[in-house]
C-alpha cells in the first residue's frame, strides 16, 4: 500500500501536484486492464457515477486540470485506484468530446 504524502508545501497546479499524480497512477496496478498511456476516473455527482480510461495527455487540458483540483479539494490524493472526479459524468463526456486528443 502507497504511503499517504504530506501536500501542505505544494501550490496549486504545480509541477509536483502533476508528477505525484503520474508517479501515483503509474505505480498502482489496475484492477482491470488499462491501455498503456491510460488512466482510469469516476465521474461521481449525487447519484450518478460513471468510470471513464482516459489518455495521460488529458492532464494538459485546462479543463480537466480544474477537475483534477476540485477533486484535491475534495476528496484529497489518498484514494486507491481510480481517481474520483466531482462532477456528473455527462460533464466529463462533454470535456472528453469537446477536447479530443
Amino acid at each position: 500500500m502507497a504511503k499517504a504524502r504530506n501536500f501542505e508545501g505544494l501550490k496549486k497546479g504545480s509541477i509536483r501536484m502533476l508528477r505525484f499524480i503520474l508517479e501515483k497512477l503509474l505505480s498502482t496496478p489496475p484492477p482491470v486492464k488499462v491501455k498503456e498511456g491510460h488512466f482510469v476516473v469516476i465521474a461521481t455527482k449525487g447519484w450518478e457515477s460513471r468510470r471513464f480510461v482516459i489518455a495521460l495527455a488529458y492532464l494538459n487540458h485546462p479543463e480537466f486540470l480544474k477537475l483534477l483540483k476540485q477533486a484535491e479539494e475534495e476528496f484529497g490524493f489518498s484514494q486507491e485506484g481510480a481517481l474520483a472526479i466531482p462532477c456528473r459524468p455527462d460533464e466529463l463526456q462533454k470535456i472528453l468530446c469537446v477536447q479530443k486528443l
